[in-house]
């Protein structure tokens, strides 16, 4: 029987994500991006900042509670 390991995301590389993806949409409405591509930006700022709370609950909830 193998093991599966599961690598979560950090949240410090969660937060390095999303200030890129935030510099990018800051760009793209700088240079006026159609309507799709901020769009697609503004999904994956939602997914990540989604992805950002998880890691920071799996950091600070106890251990007995999150099992809960």
């Amino acid at each position: 029987m193998s093991a599966e390991i599961l690598h979560l995301p950090t949240v410090e590389s969660l937060a390095e994500e999303i200030r890129g993806l935030v510099y990018e949409r800051q760009t793209m409405r700088a240079v006026g991006a159609d309507r799709g591509a901020l769009e697609r930006n503004r999904v994956e700022l939602v997914q990540r900042q989604q992805d950002l709370v998880e890691a920071l609950i799996r950091r600070y909830l106890p251990a007995d509670l999150h099992a809960a």
